[in-house]
């Protein structure tokens, strides 16, 4: 196994630095009112230093923000494939996911900023949600059921995305995130619940 070379490893580093370290200031504080010159003093880091990772603010809130989706995708996946049904695996990884909007971090930088911060880029340039992949993961197997056999995998994990960010916003919102979370399973409980009536 090749070991990586120093000056490799101490780039790595400094760039996992400057991502903790913004990490910790935009969930404290918000996108907006994180400066630069904060993560900068913060992290002990010459400014050269930053824009070698990162073209400015919003490239840093990006990869601050996929390292906080991938921790929850990550999540979404192991849960749905611990479960024995497609149902179930559905069910289980979106209250992952829900579950992720009570927290701090999740909920600042992935469901509030980014609406503001990221979301115009995929509109403008076309690029997917990174939450579609997943998705599509966990909602393929549903269509080998009665339910939802002959669905399109693609307008179906788009719909479904669309309550994902419902859902999301609604809990991240409220003023007790605890009780909008409960509301949010009733309402899933009751639509699942449904389509398996529907196929019975």
């Amino acid at each position: 196994m090749s070991v990586k070379p120093l000056r490799v490893r101490q780039a790595e580093a400094t760039r996992r630095l400057l991502i903790e370290v913004a990490r910790e200031n935009f969930t404290e504080h918000g996108y907006a009112p994180t400066s630069i010159d904060d993560i900068i003093e913060q992290a002990g880091v010459a400014r050269g230093a930053l824009y070698h990772h990162f073209s400015g603010k919003e490239a840093l809130f990006r990869a601050v923000y996929e390292a906080v989706e991938g921790e929850v995708v990550a999540r979404v996946m192991e849960a749905a494939a611990r479960q024995s049904s497609p149902w179930e695996a559905v069910r289980a990884g979106l209250s992952t996911f829900l579950d992720a909007c009570l927290e701090p971090s999740f909920r600042r930088i992935v469901v509030l900023d980014s609406v503001s911060v990221l979301q115009s880029k995929v509109v403008e340039v076309g690029v997917d949600p990174v939450e579609l992949p997943m998705l599509r993961t966990v909602l393929t197997p549903l269509l080998a059921t009665t339910t939802l056999a002959g669905l399109a995998i693609d307008a179906l994990s788009y719909v479904a995305l669309g309550g994902l960010y419902g859902a999301s916003l609604y809990i991240a919102r409220a003023a007790d995130p605890l009780a909008a979370r409960a509301e949010v399973d009733r309402v899933l409980d009751a639509l699942i619940g449904g389509l398996l009536g529907t196929a019975r």
